[in-house]
């Protein structure tokens, strides 16, 4: 029961982090406007999503119980969910907050690819990965 325990707040910790990692880098290039900046704080949030990406990976192998099962279904779900609600472009607007231009499709794709990671992982490893690879 331990076990089930402590995977399961790994699970909560792996999704709060990888959220909590793209919504900073989210404010940091999209909060006005769309600024790119190539720096060693966004630097840093890439590799700290990769990193989550990668615990997300061994998280989904170590997690057997059905608790364990159901509740990173959910989080999985809940990540998916949000990835699809983020997708769309910013609206252009006027006013304090006024856009002159949404984030490029390439961001959007790439923050889409991060928040569904963990659900593609998630049902490749249910589904049998090692049915799908050719002999």
């Amino acid at each position: 029961m331990t076990r089930v325990i402590v995977l399961s707040i790994g699970w909560l910790v792996a999704a709060l982090a990888l959220y909590v990692a793209l919504l900073i880098l989210d404010l940091y290039w999209n909060l006005y406007d769309w600024q790119t900046k190539v720096d060693s704080i966004s630097v840093g949030l890439i590799i700290g999503v990769c990193t989550v990406l990668v615990a997300v990976r061994f998280l989904v192998r170590a997690t057997s119980h059905r608790i364990g099962q159901g509740l990173s279904l959910v989080l999985c779900f809940a990540l998916l969910a949000l990835a699809f609600y983020v997708f769309p472009p910013e609206p252009l607007t006027q006013g304090l907050f006024a856009r002159e231009h949404s984030s490029p499709l390439w961001y959007r794709a790439g923050r889409f690819v991060a928040l569904a990671s963990p659900s593609v992982l998630w049902s490749l490893h249910r589904i049998g990965w090692r049915k799908l690879q050719p002999i």
